[in-house]
């Protein structure tokens, strides 16, 4: 009997050591396989991003109001110009959008028209025009643009009645409120990465 419970002891003890060895080993190889996916990880690089815009050397938000104090029949052309400088990773695609237009004591907002209606209402209702322009839609990376405003009256329209009708206007509103500017635009201009 005692060599019985001898033999018993032994196959335990071999069953023992045998799985206390399998358990080490699988351990150990667990161990190498997760310091090899460790080992292997991934590394990505994140483009900056860094669009200014600047006007006569003042940075601006997204959001700029042009103003045109005095305006009459053979003014001076208005001209105002913000630079764009793009200095990130990515290439910058610029838009722009017309929020409202303040003509004398008359507001025009993107709440009752789009930003396309107040462009036409600029270019085509008025004897005195306003133009928009973009230097470059996209701007490469450490690149500048810039986003111009134009505003041109002419002595000679080539409509009387409207010069009239609009110079007497610009008179009164200056005389009245002769703080305020006649003309105020506020555009609001939109840098996006592009997807290359």
């Amino acid at each position: 009997m005692k060599e019985k419970r001898s033999k018993i002891k032994r196959k335990i003890r071999k069953a023992t050591l045998f799985f206390l060895v399998l358990a080490l080993i699988t351990n150990s190889f667990a161990w190498f396989i997760y310091t090899n996916r460790v080992q292997n990880s991934i590394n990505a690089h994140v483009k900056s991003w860094k669009v200014t815009f600047d006007q006569d050397g003042n940075p601006l938000e997204d959001q700029v109001e042009f103003n045109v104090d005095s305006i009459y029949p053979g003014m001076t052309n208005f001209h105002d110009e913000i630079t764009i400088s793009n200095t990130g990773e990515t290439a910058a695609e610029i838009t722009y959008e017309v929020a409202s237009v303040k003509i004398f004591d008359t507001t025009y907002t993107n709440e009752d028209y789009t930003s396309d209606e107040l462009v036409s209402l600029l270019q085509n209702d008025f004897p005195f025009i306003t133009t928009f322009s973009v230097s470059s839609l996209s701007i490469p990376t450490g690149q500048e643009g810039s986003f111009q405003v134009d505003l041109v009256w002419p002595y000679e329209s080539g409509n009387d009645e409207a010069d009239t009708y609009w110079g007497k206007k610009s008179y009164e509103f200056q005389s009245q409120h002769p703080e305020e500017s006649g003309i105020s635009i506020v555009v609001k201009i939109k840098a996006s990465q592009v997807n290359e």
